[in-house]
């Protein structure tokens, strides 16, 4: 195991800055995902520790040794691609042990590690099959074993479950979580799936542009995110944003058309930071919820119903502000009705309307 650290690392193709200086630092044996839209630079960034492409400015260490100048074969990791890359014209078997007999593994040992990695990953009734006449999750478990039949100091996955349907993904995704409470090894994992990342990741490194925008534990994105970018790519459904005007006594807030909203008391050390000015509000999904028709609910116009079975997404609109909310599964609304809201100010997020910076903790 080793900690894979990238210092200052910028990458350009030509003219291009693709990469911008960005500073992380796995930790050994942590889970570190590596997210954002596409083209953020995450895939690059893989490329760049697994040695498949080029740093241009800037140092990627493992285990204590910079390895910008070695070769992939010379940095002792392991990479699952998102195609799997498996021999179509080997089997199961021949597929997994490549890497060891490229290393002159002898062959009682390359059987047994075989054997071992099949077993682990309940694929061993597949050895003599070819790739072809498997499934994609199966093959995915092949790319996996060919990996972990390496033992190396890193793995490196990048986007292995896309190709994948919601319910494989989903089995996957503990296969790899097992996998890494099973050997401990140092992970580095490329995903544009925000869920994966939080179900998976130790640390979550959240990239738009090329640039480091976040890098902290699931949690910690999403409730402190330290912008409006993290803000609205880590959740789902994602964050509702508003721009208000919040008067100087932190009472109400104007959300447009006339509607003025009242501050609960608790809420105002929150808001604190927005008092006589204008900024953005961030509001998740689970903080407006059916009001009891009170003093601190505004009525809220029903745009769009999402039953999920177990609970109900509902767009509202609140004066100008299209809020999500989550309701209860027999909410009984229908688009164009009016309904109470309480919207809980408590956990809103603040964040400047110029810079998208975060305002609150």
């Amino acid at each position: 195991m080793a900690a894979v650290e990238i210092r200052s690392v910028r990458k350009s193709f030509g003219r291009v800055d693709v990469i911008h200086g960005i500073d992380i630092t796995v930790d050994d044996g942590e889970f570190a995902v590596l997210v954002g839209p596409s083209g953020c630079g995450k895939s690059t960034l893989l490329r760049m520790i697994a040695g498949l492409e080029s740093v241009s400015d800037g140092e990627i260490a493992i285990g204590g040794k910079v390895v910008n100048d070695l070769p992939p074969r010379e940095r002792d990791i392991a990479m699952v691609f998102q195609d799997y890359a498996l021999y179509p014209h080997k089997t199961v078997a021949e597929n997994i042990a490549f890497g060891l007999r490229m290393r002159g593994t002898p062959k009682p040992e390359m059987e047994k590690l075989v054997r071992e990695a099949s077993d682990i990953l309940q694929i061993g009734h597949l050895l003599e099959r070819k790739p072809g006449q498997l499934s994609g999750g199966q093959r995915q478990r092949v790319a996996m074993g060919r990996a972990i039949v390496r033992r190396p100091k890193v793995f490196l996955f990048d986007e292995p479950l896309s190709n994948l349907d919601a319910q494989l993904r989903a089995e996957m995704r503990i296969e790899i979580k097992k996998l890494h409470q099973r050997f401990g090894t140092t992970i580095v994992y490329v995903t544009h799936d925000q869920i994966e990342a939080m179900t998976l990741a130790d640390r979550i490194a959240i990239l738009k542009g090329g640039y480091l925008q976040q890098f902290a534990s699931p949690n910690t994105c999403y409730a402190r995110p330290v912008n409006r970018f993290v803000a609205g790519f880590i959740g789902s459904p994602p964050m509702n944003f508003a721009e208000t005007d919040v008067d100087a006594g932190i009472s109400r807030l104007s959300l447009g058309q006339g509607l003025s909203v009242p501050v609960s008391p608790e809420a105002r050390q929150r808001l604190q930071p927005a008092a006589g000015r204008r900024v953005v509000l961030g509001l998740r999904p689970e903080h407006v919820k059916p009001g009891a028709g009170g003093p601190s609910s505004v009525p809220a116009g029903v745009e769009l119903v999402e039953p999920l079975g177990s609970e109900t997404l509902v767009l509202l609109r609140l004066g100008d502000a299209l809020f999500t909310g989550r309701f209860p599964a027999e909410a009984g609304l229908k688009p164009g009705d009016t309904t109470p809201v309480d919207c809980a100010f408590a956990n809103a997020h603040l964040f400047d309307p110029q810079s998208g910076q975060a305002l609150t903790a």
